[in-house]
């Protein structure tokens, strides 16, 4: 995947939450599109997945007012998650 594709699928993750779509609704979520056989397509699906729901999640922190706690959230979880060095 891109990083245009990336950005792109952001976007249209913000555009669904502004046009009051669930996150559950998210297409990457939808099991017959998941690819099997093949841990490079699920590999890329998954990505998919992940940045359409992170510009969904980052649309309604915005509505919601809590913008800068959702970033420091996400922050905190990649810290946690950083492999060892």
């Amino acid at each position: 995947m891109t990083i245009e594709e990336l950005i792109d699928l952001q976007e249209a993750g913000a555009r669904a939450r502004v046009l009051g779509l669930k996150a559950y609704e998210n297409p990457y979520f939808a099991a017959n599109r998941m690819p099997t056989g093949d841990t490079g397509a699920l590999g890329d699906w998954l990505a998919r997945h992940d940045a359409r729901k992170f510009g969904w999640e980052a649309e309604d922190a915005s509505r919601e007012g809590r913008i800068g706690t959702h970033f420091k959230e996400l922050i905190s979880l990649s810290k946690r998650r950083a492999p060892d060095t």
